[in-house]
């Protein structure tokens, strides 16, 4: 992610939260303090909430303690919550990769206007497989906004199936399967799901270290990596280098 007016940063973590929860500001420290230790450089940090729920919030800011007090160790970065966003802020950025993130935002136009501006908007991606993954992800986003339309016509041919794919692999992200090899193994499903939506089949061989890694905070990260890399070589360059 690239702020306006600034330089590509070295490393960036982006957190990614359905609804604010009480341990969000202290799980992104965690993954700070764990790429800051591993990779000797603080990342640029964002954290996206995407829906609201209640009164609970995420306050992008946390510190740790030693047992005695003496000893502090904290952070602090920006929270966007996407509620909070105009809608025509993300159509004026020109990024159409900002789309999918367009139904979670603030807007004054009704639900199929504000859709069919997102799908005249990836239209104009000359990439077949980039629209796909877009259109894939702006209909699953949408979905779980109004619960009470179906837009996969909307897309016509573009979702292919994709949606699937991808709703599965983020539904997996919760799954609670009671054993923690359990876990891991849905969640290197999750990763190479979502690797399939934004880059079609991947061969094996590339992503053949993913079926050694049982961690699940490093299990996260690469799923926060899968979402967001550029491209798969990118994601391959991370996994490898964190063997």
């Amino acid at each position: 992610m690239r702020f306006p007016g600034e330089p590509d940063p070295a490393l960036v973590l982006v957190e990614i939260e359905t609804y604010p929860d009480a341990e969000v500001d202290r799980q992104v420290l965690d993954d700070l303090m764990l790429i800051a230790v591993d990779r000797k450089a603080v990342p640029e940090v964002v954290c996206l909430v995407l829906k609201p729920k209640g009164n609970l919030t995420v306050a992008g800011v946390s510190e740790r303690a030693s047992p005695r007090g003496p000893t502090r160790v904290g952070g602090s970065w920006p929270v966007v919550r996407l509620c909070e966003v105009d809608a025509e802020e993300l159509f004026a950025a020109g990024d159409v990769g900002l789309i999918p993130w367009v139904p979670l935002t603030r807007t004054t136009q009704t639900p199929d206007e504000l859709m069919v501006r997102c799908r005249d908007r990836i239209a104009t991606v000359p990439d077949r497989g980039d629209r796909q993954g877009l259109a894939a992800v702006t209909w699953i986003l949408a979905r779980s906004v109004f619960p009470d339309r179906d837009y996969q016509d909307l897309f016509g041919g573009q979702l292919m199936g994709l949606e699937v794919a991808f709703r599965e692999g983020l539904e997996g992200i919760a799954r609670d399967v009671g054993r923690a090899e359990g876990r891991a193994e849905a969640q290197r499903e999750n990763v190479a799901a979502a690797l399939e939506v934004r880059f079609g089949s991947v061969p094996a061989d590339r992503i053949a270290a993913l079926a050694t890694v049982t961690d699940e905070v490093r299990l996260r990260a690469l799923l926060r990596l899968a979402m967001t890399c550029p491209d798969l070589d990118s994601f391959v360059a991370g996994l490898t280098s964190e063997a």
